[in-house]
């Protein structure tokens, strides 16, 4: 009988901590922000994060991420290229990509996968701080 429990209670563990695999339907080619509209639409322009512990800083900023997009519009490889004030943000940034979704365009039929620079903006809200301490509003740039 333990056996029984024990191998139900891995098969559990296991099948829920899988992970999302990129799909590559070709191999991803890297383009400006600018022509990013021709490839994949982003499903919002404005977000707003849930800062859990995390500390929300006293002064607006950016943080410029460059992330590959697969061909199902899913964000991986997230990498910092730039950010003022450095690191202050950065977390947020991070934070901020894994709620976006992408969806094709009508010329992207194919899915081609992209790697693009995108710039994460962010602004103090003094109403939603002092309301709540728990959200974060900033805005990302796709032109």
């Amino acid at each position: 009988m333990r056996i029984v429990v024990l191998i139900l209670l891995a098969t559990l563990l296991f099948g829920c901590s899988s992970t999302l695999k990129q799909s590559l339907s070709q191999a991803p080619i890297e383009i400006e922000n600018y022509d990013l509209i021709k490839y994949w639409h982003p499903t919002q322009q404005k977000f707003t994060t849930d800062t859990g512990k995390l500390v929300t800083p006293n002064s607006e900023g950016f943080v410029k991420l460059k992330y590959l997009i697969d061909s199902n519009g899913q964000i991986f490889e997230p990498t910092i290229v730039e950010s003022k004030p450095k690191g202050l943000w950065d977390k947020f940034a991070l934070k901020a990509l894994k709620n976006i979704r992408y969806v094709k365009s009508e010329f992207n039929e194919a899915g081609i996968p992209v790697y693009v620079t995108t710039e994460f903006q962010f602004g103090v809200s003094k109403t939603i701080s002092k309301l709540t301490g728990l959200k974060t509003a900033g805005s990302f740039s796709t032109f």
